[in-house]
Protein backbone atom coordinates (compact mmCIF):
# COMPACT_ATOMS: atom_id res chain seq x y z
CA UNK A 1 0.00 0.00 0.00
CA UNK A 2 1.55 3.19 -1.16
CA UNK A 3 1.45 6.06 1.30
CA UNK A 4 2.11 9.66 0.37
CA UNK A 5 2.89 11.99 3.24
CA UNK A 6 2.97 15.73 2.80
CA UNK A 7 4.12 17.68 5.84
CA UNK A 8 2.99 21.19 6.67
CA UNK A 9 6.04 22.95 8.10
CA UNK A 10 5.51 26.73 7.56
CA UNK A 11 2.39 28.89 7.14
CA UNK A 12 2.34 32.09 5.15
CA UNK A 13 0.85 34.94 7.17
CA UNK A 14 -2.85 35.07 6.48
CA UNK A 15 -2.65 38.76 5.72
CA UNK A 16 -0.17 38.19 2.88
CA UNK A 17 -1.26 39.08 -0.67
CA UNK A 18 -4.42 37.14 -1.54
CA UNK A 19 -3.14 35.60 -4.78
CA UNK A 20 -2.97 31.83 -4.93
CA UNK A 21 0.26 29.95 -4.68
CA UNK A 22 1.38 26.36 -4.30
CA UNK A 23 2.89 25.85 -0.87
CA UNK A 24 4.97 22.82 -0.05
CA UNK A 25 4.91 23.20 3.72
CA UNK A 26 2.63 24.98 6.20
CA UNK A 27 2.12 25.41 9.94
CA UNK A 28 0.03 27.91 11.86
CA UNK A 29 1.54 31.06 13.28
CA UNK A 30 1.68 31.41 17.07
CA UNK A 31 -1.29 33.77 17.29
CA UNK A 32 -3.67 31.10 15.96
CA UNK A 33 -5.52 28.68 18.22
CA UNK A 34 -6.67 25.62 16.30
CA UNK A 35 -10.36 24.81 16.78
CA UNK A 36 -10.79 22.01 14.26
CA UNK A 37 -10.43 20.75 10.71
CA UNK A 38 -12.83 19.66 7.98
CA UNK A 39 -12.26 17.79 4.70
CA UNK A 40 -14.38 17.02 1.65
CA UNK A 41 -14.37 16.14 -2.04
CA UNK A 42 -14.01 18.45 -5.02
CA UNK A 43 -13.50 16.82 -8.44
CA UNK A 44 -12.06 13.38 -9.18
CA UNK A 45 -9.28 12.52 -6.75
CA UNK A 46 -8.95 16.12 -5.53
CA UNK A 47 -10.20 17.40 -2.19
CA UNK A 48 -10.46 20.47 0.01
CA UNK A 49 -9.31 20.80 3.61
CA UNK A 50 -10.22 23.50 6.11
CA UNK A 51 -8.42 24.56 9.25
CA UNK A 52 -10.72 26.43 11.62
CA UNK A 53 -8.76 28.64 14.00
CA UNK A 54 -9.12 31.64 16.28
CA UNK A 55 -6.92 34.62 15.44
CA UNK A 56 -5.91 35.88 18.89
CA UNK A 57 -4.72 39.17 17.39
CA UNK A 58 -8.09 40.10 15.85
CA UNK A 59 -10.25 37.97 18.21
CA UNK A 60 -12.06 36.66 15.11
CA UNK A 61 -12.33 33.10 13.82
CA UNK A 62 -11.10 32.03 10.40
CA UNK A 63 -11.79 29.18 8.02
CA UNK A 64 -8.45 28.67 6.26
CA UNK A 65 -8.98 26.66 3.05
CA UNK A 66 -6.48 24.44 1.24
CA UNK A 67 -6.88 22.40 -1.93
CA UNK A 68 -5.28 19.00 -2.40
CA UNK A 69 -5.03 19.18 -6.17
CA UNK A 70 -2.94 16.93 -8.40
CA UNK A 71 -0.85 16.01 -5.32
CA UNK A 72 -0.09 19.66 -4.58
CA UNK A 73 -1.31 21.79 -1.68
CA UNK A 74 -2.82 25.13 -2.72
CA UNK A 75 -3.76 27.77 -0.17
CA UNK A 76 -6.81 30.00 -0.58
CA UNK A 77 -7.64 33.20 1.25
CA UNK A 78 -9.21 32.76 4.70
CA UNK A 79 -12.87 33.52 5.45
CA UNK A 80 -13.50 35.46 8.68
CA UNK A 81 -16.29 34.98 11.25
CA UNK A 82 -16.96 36.85 14.49
CA UNK A 83 -17.95 33.61 16.26
CA UNK A 84 -16.74 30.03 15.94
CA UNK A 85 -18.22 28.51 12.74
CA UNK A 86 -19.31 24.92 12.20
CA UNK A 87 -19.29 23.41 8.72
CA UNK A 88 -22.59 21.59 8.30
CA UNK A 89 -22.29 20.52 4.66
CA UNK A 90 -20.79 21.32 1.26
CA UNK A 91 -21.28 20.84 -2.48
CA UNK A 92 -19.51 21.63 -5.75
CA UNK A 93 -20.48 23.41 -8.97
CA UNK A 94 -17.60 23.48 -11.45
CA UNK A 95 -14.93 25.69 -9.81
CA UNK A 96 -17.19 26.86 -6.97
CA UNK A 97 -17.09 25.07 -3.62
CA UNK A 98 -20.05 26.01 -1.41
CA UNK A 99 -19.84 25.54 2.37
CA UNK A 100 -22.95 25.55 4.54
CA UNK A 101 -21.81 27.02 7.85
CA UNK A 102 -23.45 27.77 11.19
CA UNK A 103 -22.35 30.29 13.80
CA UNK A 104 -23.75 32.72 16.32
CA UNK A 105 -24.92 36.17 15.31
CA UNK A 106 -25.61 37.96 18.56
CA UNK A 107 -27.48 35.41 20.65
CA UNK A 108 -28.97 33.57 17.70
CA UNK A 109 -27.65 30.61 15.73
CA UNK A 110 -27.56 31.43 12.02
CA UNK A 111 -26.63 29.65 8.79
CA UNK A 112 -24.49 31.20 6.05
CA UNK A 113 -23.46 29.78 2.69
CA UNK A 114 -19.86 30.54 1.73
CA UNK A 115 -18.81 30.25 -1.92
CA UNK A 116 -15.11 29.66 -2.61
CA UNK A 117 -13.84 30.07 -6.16
CA UNK A 118 -11.22 27.33 -6.45
CA UNK A 119 -9.58 28.99 -9.45
CA UNK A 120 -9.32 32.61 -8.31
CA UNK A 121 -9.43 32.16 -4.53
CA UNK A 122 -12.23 34.74 -4.20
CA UNK A 123 -15.02 34.11 -1.69
CA UNK A 124 -18.51 35.43 -1.02
CA UNK A 125 -20.94 34.84 1.83
CA UNK A 126 -24.72 34.78 1.84
CA UNK A 127 -27.07 36.68 4.08
CA UNK A 128 -27.73 34.94 7.39
CA UNK A 129 -30.51 32.32 7.48
CA UNK A 130 -32.40 31.88 10.75
CA UNK A 131 -32.25 28.34 12.18
CA UNK A 132 -35.73 28.41 13.73
CA UNK A 133 -37.56 25.17 12.84
CA UNK A 134 -34.50 23.84 10.98
CA UNK A 135 -34.70 20.06 10.58
CA UNK A 136 -32.00 18.71 8.29
CA UNK A 137 -29.81 19.12 5.22
CA UNK A 138 -29.99 16.83 2.21
CA UNK A 139 -26.59 17.00 0.56
CA UNK A 140 -26.30 16.47 -3.19
CA UNK A 141 -23.15 16.76 -5.30
CA UNK A 142 -24.17 20.14 -6.71
CA UNK A 143 -26.49 21.58 -4.06
CA UNK A 144 -27.87 21.33 -0.53
CA UNK A 145 -31.54 21.17 0.39
CA UNK A 146 -32.33 22.76 3.73
CA UNK A 147 -35.53 21.48 5.34
CA UNK A 148 -37.53 23.49 7.90
CA UNK A 149 -40.75 22.37 9.54
CA UNK A 150 -43.34 23.76 11.93
CA UNK A 151 -46.85 22.51 12.75
CA UNK A 152 -48.45 24.09 9.70
CA UNK A 153 -45.87 24.03 6.91
CA UNK A 154 -42.63 22.66 5.53
CA UNK A 155 -40.09 24.99 3.92
CA UNK A 156 -37.37 23.83 1.54
CA UNK A 157 -34.46 26.12 0.63
CA UNK A 158 -32.79 24.81 -2.50
CA UNK A 159 -29.19 26.07 -2.11
CA UNK A 160 -26.97 26.11 -5.19
CA UNK A 161 -24.70 28.91 -3.96
CA UNK A 162 -24.37 31.94 -1.71
CA UNK A 163 -26.47 34.03 -4.10
CA UNK A 164 -28.51 31.28 -5.73
CA UNK A 165 -31.28 29.96 -3.50
CA UNK A 166 -34.90 29.05 -4.14
CA UNK A 167 -37.44 28.79 -1.31
CA UNK A 168 -40.51 26.54 -1.52
CA UNK A 169 -43.19 26.73 1.17
CA UNK A 170 -45.61 23.81 1.56
CA UNK A 171 -48.74 24.19 3.67
CA UNK A 172 -50.86 21.34 5.02
CA UNK A 173 -54.20 20.24 3.63
CA UNK A 174 -56.70 17.98 5.39
CA UNK A 175 -54.73 14.84 4.46
CA UNK A 176 -51.37 16.13 5.74
CA UNK A 177 -52.25 18.22 8.81
CA UNK A 178 -51.44 15.44 11.29
CA UNK A 179 -48.33 14.50 9.29
CA UNK A 180 -46.84 18.01 9.52
CA UNK A 181 -47.82 18.42 13.15
CA UNK A 182 -46.03 15.20 14.14
CA UNK A 183 -43.03 16.03 11.93
CA UNK A 184 -42.54 19.38 13.66
CA UNK A 185 -41.84 17.57 16.95
CA UNK A 186 -39.75 14.73 15.48
CA UNK A 187 -36.24 14.11 14.17
CA UNK A 188 -35.82 13.97 10.41
CA UNK A 189 -33.05 11.87 8.86
CA UNK A 190 -31.73 12.96 5.45
CA UNK A 191 -30.90 10.04 3.16
CA UNK A 192 -28.06 10.37 0.65
CA UNK A 193 -28.53 8.39 -2.57
CA UNK A 194 -25.24 9.64 -4.06
CA UNK A 195 -23.14 6.92 -2.45
CA UNK A 196 -23.43 3.26 -1.49
CA UNK A 197 -26.02 2.92 1.27
CA UNK A 198 -25.53 -0.17 3.44
CA UNK A 199 -28.18 0.56 6.07
CA UNK A 200 -30.96 3.08 5.97
CA UNK A 201 -32.56 5.13 8.69
CA UNK A 202 -34.71 3.64 11.43
CA UNK A 203 -36.22 7.01 12.36
CA UNK A 204 -39.95 7.55 11.91
CA UNK A 205 -39.41 10.46 9.50
CA UNK A 206 -36.94 10.39 6.59
CA UNK A 207 -36.18 12.87 3.80
CA UNK A 208 -35.05 11.90 0.29
CA UNK A 209 -34.00 13.92 -2.74
CA UNK A 210 -35.46 11.94 -5.63
CA UNK A 211 -35.25 13.39 -9.10
CA UNK A 212 -36.80 16.86 -9.04
CA UNK A 213 -38.60 16.31 -5.73
CA UNK A 214 -38.04 16.06 -2.02
CA UNK A 215 -39.99 13.22 -0.43
CA UNK A 216 -40.59 13.00 3.30
CA UNK A 217 -41.75 9.63 4.59
CA UNK A 218 -43.35 8.61 7.88
CA UNK A 219 -43.25 4.99 9.03
CA UNK A 220 -46.26 3.47 10.79
CA UNK A 221 -44.90 0.07 11.72
CA UNK A 222 -47.98 -0.94 13.73
CA UNK A 223 -50.11 -0.91 10.59
CA UNK A 224 -47.27 -1.57 8.10
CA UNK A 225 -47.98 1.77 6.41
CA UNK A 226 -45.70 4.42 4.92
CA UNK A 227 -47.05 7.95 4.58
CA UNK A 228 -45.36 10.14 1.95
CA UNK A 229 -45.41 13.87 1.26
CA UNK A 230 -43.91 14.76 -2.11
CA UNK A 231 -42.57 18.30 -2.71
CA UNK A 232 -41.65 19.20 -6.34
CA UNK A 233 -38.63 21.50 -6.46
CA UNK A 234 -39.51 22.77 -9.94
CA UNK A 235 -43.08 23.69 -9.00
CA UNK A 236 -44.64 26.80 -7.49
CA UNK A 237 -42.95 28.59 -4.61
CA UNK A 238 -46.12 28.04 -2.55
CA UNK A 239 -47.67 24.58 -2.56
CA UNK A 240 -50.10 22.39 -0.65
CA UNK A 241 -48.95 19.09 0.83
CA UNK A 242 -50.95 15.96 0.13
CA UNK A 243 -50.23 12.74 1.99
CA UNK A 244 -49.92 9.55 -0.04
CA UNK A 245 -50.35 6.23 1.82
CA UNK A 246 -48.64 2.97 0.85
CA UNK A 247 -48.95 -0.53 2.34
CA UNK A 248 -51.21 -1.92 5.04
CA UNK A 249 -52.70 -4.48 2.68
CA UNK A 250 -51.62 -7.73 4.38
CA UNK A 251 -53.29 -7.88 7.84
CA UNK A 252 -53.68 -11.67 7.54
CA UNK A 253 -49.89 -12.14 7.45
CA UNK A 254 -49.46 -10.82 11.01
CA UNK A 255 -46.80 -8.26 10.11
CA UNK A 256 -44.74 -7.25 13.15
CA UNK A 257 -42.38 -4.69 11.62
CA UNK A 258 -42.04 -2.69 8.45
CA UNK A 259 -39.68 -0.15 6.93
CA UNK A 260 -39.15 1.51 3.55
CA UNK A 261 -36.74 3.22 1.17
CA UNK A 262 -37.31 5.62 -1.73
CA UNK A 263 -35.44 5.36 -5.02
CA UNK A 264 -36.19 6.68 -8.52
CA UNK A 265 -39.90 7.42 -8.01
CA UNK A 266 -40.61 4.12 -6.26
CA UNK A 267 -41.18 3.17 -2.63
CA UNK A 268 -39.68 -0.14 -1.49
CA UNK A 269 -41.45 -1.44 1.59
CA UNK A 270 -40.17 -4.40 3.64
CA UNK A 271 -42.73 -6.17 5.85
CA UNK A 272 -41.70 -8.77 8.42
CA UNK A 273 -43.39 -11.25 10.73
CA UNK A 274 -41.93 -14.23 12.59
CA UNK A 275 -42.01 -16.32 9.42
CA UNK A 276 -42.99 -13.65 6.90
CA UNK A 277 -40.74 -11.48 4.72
CA UNK A 278 -42.29 -9.54 1.85
CA UNK A 279 -40.96 -6.75 -0.36
CA UNK A 280 -43.63 -4.55 -1.93
CA UNK A 281 -42.68 -1.95 -4.53
CA UNK A 282 -45.04 0.98 -5.20
CA UNK A 283 -44.89 3.65 -7.88
CA UNK A 284 -45.12 7.05 -6.20
CA UNK A 285 -46.43 8.84 -9.30
CA UNK A 286 -47.84 5.78 -11.05
CA UNK A 287 -49.96 2.68 -10.50
CA UNK A 288 -46.88 0.44 -10.54
CA UNK A 289 -46.87 -2.32 -7.93
CA UNK A 290 -44.96 -5.55 -7.43
CA UNK A 291 -44.67 -7.97 -4.52
CA UNK A 292 -41.95 -10.53 -3.74
CA UNK A 293 -42.12 -13.30 -1.14
CA UNK A 294 -38.55 -13.19 0.18
CA UNK A 295 -38.90 -16.52 1.94
CA UNK A 296 -38.94 -18.21 -1.46
CA UNK A 297 -36.16 -16.26 -3.16
CA UNK A 298 -32.52 -17.30 -3.25
CA UNK A 299 -30.27 -14.35 -2.22
CA UNK A 300 -27.82 -13.05 -4.81
CA UNK A 301 -25.43 -11.99 -2.03
CA UNK A 302 -25.12 -12.02 1.76
CA UNK A 303 -22.91 -11.30 4.75
CA UNK A 304 -20.52 -13.98 5.97
CA UNK A 305 -22.65 -14.74 9.02
CA UNK A 306 -25.96 -14.90 7.13
CA UNK A 307 -27.65 -18.26 7.78
CA UNK A 308 -30.98 -18.24 5.98
CA UNK A 309 -33.89 -15.94 5.21
CA UNK A 310 -35.92 -17.72 7.88
CA UNK A 311 -33.23 -17.15 10.55
CA UNK A 312 -32.83 -13.53 9.40
CA UNK A 313 -36.57 -12.89 9.69
CA UNK A 314 -36.70 -14.34 13.18
CA UNK A 315 -33.80 -12.15 14.37
CA UNK A 316 -35.01 -8.99 12.62
CA UNK A 317 -38.44 -9.38 14.23
CA UNK A 318 -37.05 -9.31 17.78
CA UNK A 319 -37.97 -6.31 19.89
CA UNK A 320 -34.40 -4.98 20.20
CA UNK A 321 -33.82 -5.04 16.43
CA UNK A 322 -35.09 -2.89 13.59
CA UNK A 323 -35.01 -3.99 9.94
CA UNK A 324 -33.51 -1.81 7.20
CA UNK A 325 -33.88 -1.94 3.43
CA UNK A 326 -31.73 -0.02 0.93
CA UNK A 327 -31.47 0.22 -2.85
CA UNK A 328 -28.17 0.52 -4.74
CA UNK A 329 -28.08 0.81 -8.52
CA UNK A 330 -25.81 -1.56 -10.43
CA UNK A 331 -23.60 -0.85 -13.42
CA UNK A 332 -25.85 -2.94 -15.68
CA UNK A 333 -29.00 -0.94 -14.88
CA UNK A 334 -30.42 -3.28 -12.26
CA UNK A 335 -31.08 -2.70 -8.57
CA UNK A 336 -29.45 -4.46 -5.66
CA UNK A 337 -31.82 -4.56 -2.69
CA UNK A 338 -30.14 -5.10 0.68
CA UNK A 339 -32.04 -6.30 3.75
CA UNK A 340 -30.44 -6.02 7.16
CA UNK A 341 -31.32 -5.36 10.80
CA UNK A 342 -29.67 -3.24 13.47
CA UNK A 343 -29.85 -2.91 17.23
CA UNK A 344 -32.15 0.05 17.74
CA UNK A 345 -30.42 0.94 21.03
CA UNK A 346 -26.98 1.38 19.44
CA UNK A 347 -27.65 2.37 15.82
CA UNK A 348 -28.12 5.82 14.35
CA UNK A 349 -28.09 6.55 10.63
CA UNK A 350 -25.54 9.13 9.57
CA UNK A 351 -24.57 8.99 5.92
CA UNK A 352 -21.57 11.34 6.27
CA UNK A 353 -20.65 10.10 9.71
CA UNK A 354 -16.88 10.03 9.08
CA UNK A 355 -16.47 13.78 8.67
CA UNK A 356 -19.32 14.68 11.02
CA UNK A 357 -17.64 12.49 13.61
CA UNK A 358 -14.31 14.25 13.46
CA UNK A 359 -15.78 17.75 13.40
CA UNK A 360 -18.18 17.04 16.24
CA UNK A 361 -15.56 15.32 18.36
CA UNK A 362 -13.37 18.39 17.99
CA UNK A 363 -16.27 20.62 19.01
CA UNK A 364 -17.50 18.53 21.92
CA UNK A 365 -14.89 19.64 24.46
CA UNK A 366 -15.34 23.29 23.52
CA UNK A 367 -19.12 23.04 23.76
CA UNK A 368 -18.91 21.37 27.17
CA UNK A 369 -16.84 24.30 28.39
CA UNK A 370 -19.27 26.80 26.88
CA UNK A 371 -22.29 25.01 28.29
CA UNK A 372 -20.91 25.38 31.79
CA UNK A 373 -21.41 29.11 31.32
CA UNK A 374 -24.38 29.18 28.96
CA UNK A 375 -27.48 27.16 28.24
CA UNK A 376 -27.20 24.42 25.61
CA UNK A 377 -27.66 25.99 22.14
CA UNK A 378 -30.81 25.04 20.29
CA UNK A 379 -28.86 24.31 17.12
CA UNK A 380 -25.31 23.40 16.22
CA UNK A 381 -22.88 20.53 16.62
CA UNK A 382 -24.37 18.08 19.06
CA UNK A 383 -22.35 16.21 21.65
CA UNK A 384 -21.36 12.87 20.18
CA UNK A 385 -22.17 9.55 21.79
CA UNK A 386 -20.46 6.29 21.00
CA UNK A 387 -23.61 4.91 19.38
CA UNK A 388 -22.70 6.65 16.12
CA UNK A 389 -19.69 4.40 15.80
CA UNK A 390 -20.72 1.06 17.30
CA UNK A 391 -19.84 -1.71 14.86
CA UNK A 392 -22.91 -3.63 13.72
CA UNK A 393 -22.87 -7.38 13.35
CA UNK A 394 -23.82 -7.49 9.69
CA UNK A 395 -26.37 -10.17 8.84
CA UNK A 396 -27.63 -8.80 5.54
CA UNK A 397 -28.77 -10.56 2.43
CA UNK A 398 -29.40 -9.13 -1.02
CA UNK A 399 -31.56 -9.75 -4.05
CA UNK A 400 -31.17 -8.20 -7.49
CA UNK A 401 -34.24 -6.95 -9.33
CA UNK A 402 -34.93 -5.38 -12.70
CA UNK A 403 -36.95 -2.26 -13.52
CA UNK A 404 -40.23 -4.20 -13.41
CA UNK A 405 -39.52 -5.49 -9.90
CA UNK A 406 -38.74 -9.01 -11.06
CA UNK A 407 -36.02 -10.95 -9.26
CA UNK A 408 -32.94 -11.70 -11.36
CA UNK A 409 -31.78 -15.15 -10.27
CA UNK A 410 -28.12 -15.70 -9.53
CA UNK A 411 -27.14 -12.10 -10.31
CA UNK A 412 -24.06 -10.61 -8.71
CA UNK A 413 -24.04 -7.21 -10.40
CA UNK A 414 -21.43 -4.64 -9.38
CA UNK A 415 -22.96 -1.57 -7.79
CA UNK A 416 -22.60 1.88 -9.31
CA UNK A 417 -21.16 3.23 -6.05
CA UNK A 418 -18.38 1.30 -4.33
CA UNK A 419 -18.99 -0.13 -0.88
CA UNK A 420 -16.17 1.04 1.41
CA UNK A 421 -15.68 -0.04 5.01
CA UNK A 422 -15.07 3.51 6.19
CA UNK A 423 -15.22 2.61 9.87
CA UNK A 424 -12.26 0.27 9.50
CA UNK A 425 -10.12 3.05 7.99
CA UNK A 426 -11.19 5.59 10.60
CA UNK A 427 -10.54 3.19 13.48
CA UNK A 428 -6.85 2.95 12.57
CA UNK A 429 -6.60 6.74 12.54
CA UNK A 430 -8.36 7.10 15.89
CA UNK A 431 -5.96 4.68 17.55
CA UNK A 432 -3.03 7.01 16.85
CA UNK A 433 -2.96 9.11 20.03
CA UNK A 434 -0.24 11.42 18.69
CA UNK A 435 -2.66 12.97 16.22
CA UNK A 436 -5.24 15.67 16.89
CA UNK A 437 -7.67 17.75 14.81
CA UNK A 438 -8.10 15.00 12.23
CA UNK A 439 -10.49 15.15 9.27
CA UNK A 440 -10.97 12.59 6.53
CA UNK A 441 -12.17 12.24 2.97
CA UNK A 442 -12.72 9.27 0.66
CA UNK A 443 -12.14 9.51 -3.10
CA UNK A 444 -12.73 6.67 -5.55
CA UNK A 445 -9.28 5.21 -4.92
CA UNK A 446 -7.95 6.90 -1.78
CA UNK A 447 -8.54 7.38 1.92
CA UNK A 448 -7.02 10.79 2.72
CA UNK A 449 -6.76 12.54 6.05
CA UNK A 450 -5.40 15.74 7.50
CA UNK A 451 -4.06 15.58 11.03
CA UNK A 452 -2.16 17.74 13.48
CA UNK A 453 0.82 16.13 15.20
CA UNK A 454 1.12 17.48 18.74
CA UNK A 455 4.80 16.56 19.00
CA UNK A 456 6.02 18.17 15.79
CA UNK A 457 3.46 21.03 15.80
CA UNK A 458 2.73 20.48 12.09
CA UNK A 459 -0.21 19.33 9.97
CA UNK A 460 0.20 16.17 7.94
CA UNK A 461 -1.65 14.86 4.90
CA UNK A 462 -1.68 11.09 4.48
CA UNK A 463 -3.00 9.20 1.45
CA UNK A 464 -3.75 5.48 1.61
CA UNK A 465 -5.01 3.39 -1.27
CA UNK A 466 -8.43 1.83 -0.74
Amino acid sequence: MKTLVVLFVTLFALHAPPNLGVVNSISLADHYKIEGTFSGNTEGENSFHLIIAKNNNTKNFEIIPYLYQEEEIIKLKAVTFEKLPSVLSFHNNDDILSLVTQSKVGRDEMINVVDLNLSSGASSISEAIDTDDFKTLIRKKDKNLMVFSDKEEVKIIDVKGAETMNTITVKADASSADFLKTLSNSNLDAINNDEFVANGSISTFRAYSDGASVLITEENTKEALTNVVQIPLDGDSEQTAKTLIFGGEKPDLKIKKSTSYVNNDKLYQLQLGKEVAVLDVFGIDSDFKSSTDLMNVKPSGSADNFESTKAFTKQASKKVNEPTVTINATKDNKLKVRFDFVNKNTYNYRYDWWWHHHWQMQQMQLMMQQNMRHSVPSFGPAAVSDYYFVGENKSYFEITIDASGGVVDGASSETLYQEIDKKAHIKTLEENKKLKHTSTVFTKTTFRYLAYNKKTDVFTFVNKAL
